[in-house]
């Protein structure tokens, strides 16, 4: 039963749920359904090949659905999970407390407000909670993707940025894998009939960097390398895990080409280099239907006495998903914070009755 915002904040964060552990994940998502159903939602749980179940729910009997979305997934395994706790300064400290548990308690509450203003006879309201969100939401691609071609718009909880900022617009990111494969040997007696494949990594890393293009807004990113054995020892095998981001989606195959144009190049004779693609995580840009809803929130913040702003961002998310199914998309409707993914995630939770007020006024507009 939803009581009372913080206690159900309380209840989400103290419940881990990692993105790859997935029976703490299917414990929240049980958790969340059964708030959902007390509000007379009906709920289907899916579960998928690799995560924790994908939460559906939805209420009203027309044709005009509006879709709001969020992810119950953090980036902390249970052995680190932080538990809730209430800070003298209006913040709240936990795992997930901002990213996106916050944001699920908003989106809850403000359902629960706005339910007896709606006309459900002619509108209805179809959620999406997902488990895999942190990982680039293998699983629930289908099912967020399907429910935004049945919507007219989409809702997103993730936080808002500072002052409040909402975006319509989010980055692309494709992940890969490079790998280099050498020839090992003393490092020095037999150096010269070697060869590193931790030279030839950094080699090809170098030269990926270059790909980044602060006017186009493409970033590149190395996150972790792997390999060698010692300090003596040639190398004969290393690794990265790399990611490339961008806003224009029409830019995703040309930098895919270029990043294998530049590992196919011979950088350390005796060094064969591979590179492989996981699957990409869609960008979204401003459009004009986003630009309604943007304007809308806009206008009921000002009415509200309590401006908001807009931002584009690098954060890959969610609403980009939605976005491919041609509707408009607003994101950021969730709590303020900072340390986000950190064992220090902190969320501003003195206003978030506020929020929710907010949250419930843009979806009684847009359905009313």
């Amino acid at each position: 039963m939803l009581t009372h915002p913080l206690e159900t904040l309380e209840k989400y964060v103290n419940q881990p749920s990692g993105s790859s552990d997935t029976a703490d994940v299917a414990k929240l998502a049980h958790l969340i359904a059964d708030d959902l159903k007390s509000l007379g939602m009906e709920v289907e749980l899916h579960q998928g090949p690799q995560s924790g179940p994908t939460i559906t729910a939805s209420i009203g009997r027309g044709d005009r659905q509006l879709m709001l979305m969020g992810h119950m997934d953090t980036v902390f395994p249970h052995q680190q999970a932080q538990p809730f706790l209430m800070l003298e300064d209006g913040f709240a400290r936990g795992s997930g407390v901002c990213d996106m548990k916050g944001g699920l308690v908003v989106m809850l509450y403000a359902i629960k407000n706005v339910l007896p203003l709606l006309d459900l006879a002619h509108h209805r309201i179809a959620l999406v909670i997902n488990p895999d969100e942190e990982v680039g939401s293998i699983d629930s691609h289908s099912l967020i993707l399907e429910t935004a071609k049945a919507s007219f718009a989409a809702l997103s909880f993730e936080p808002c940025g500072a002052s409040g900022r909402l975006t319509c617009a989010r980055k692309g990111v494709t992940m890969l894998h490079l790998t280099c494969q050498g020839v090992s040997g003393h490092a020095g007696s037999a150096y010269k009939d070697s060869a590193s494949a931790i030279q030839a990594l950094c080699a090809y890393i170098t030269r990926l960097y270059t790909l980044r293009d602060d006017i186009r807004d493409i970033s590149f990113n190395a996150g972790i390398i792997q390999g060698g054995t010692g300090a003596n020892v040639v190398a004969e095998y290393a690794s990265c895990d790399c990611e490339f981001r961008y806003f224009d989606e029409a830019l995703r195959v040309p930098l895919m080409d270029k990043i294998r144009e530049i590992c196919s190049e011979p950088v350390v004779k005796g060094v064969t280099a591979s590179v492989t693609f996981g699957s990409p995580h869609p960008a979204i840009d401003l459009t004009p239907k986003s630009q309604i809803l943007l304007d809308m929130a806009m206008e009921i913040a000002m009415a509200m006495g309590t401006p908001m702003y807009y931002e584009r961002t690098g954060g890959a998310g969610d609403i980009a998903i939605a976005g491919q199914a041609g509707i408009g998309v607003l994101d950021g409707l969730g709590l303020r914070g900072d340390g986000v993914h950190t064992t220090a995630e902190r969320a501003d939770v003195s206003n978030i009755e506020q929020k929710i007020a907010f949250a419930a006024r843009m979806i009684e507009s847009l359905l009313n």
